[in-house]
């Protein structure tokens, strides 16, 4: 963006673009972060006795977790914070 697009933006236009930036940025890191994953992936293979998949060697907090506590009931929140206690000698 040039000085004069800078001072003829209002506060919305310059969030707007500002935002886009960034998801444009973030995409890039991700990709990077992406590529040394399957780069790692690739090179631990030959010694693994199973098939690795890219996310059994490392999960990036923008994928989605499977053991979400968001999908659980107050019941099942419960009685996993129980076992926690139970297997930590805090009962």
């Amino acid at each position: 963006m040039t000085v004069d697009d800078f001072c003829r933006c209002t506060p919305s236009e310059f969030t707007a673009v500002y935002e886009g930036w960034m998801e444009a940025e973030q995409r890039q890191e991700r990709a990077a972060w992406e590529r040394a994953r399957m780069q790692c992936t690739c090179m631990l293979q030959p010694y693994s006795k199973h098939r690795l998949d890219s996310q059994d060697v490392f999960r990036f907090t923008w994928e989605k977790n499977e053991d979400n506590s968001e999908n659980l009931s107050a019941k099942e929140i419960w009685e996993k914070f129980e076992k926690v206690k139970r297997e930590q000698g805090l009962q």
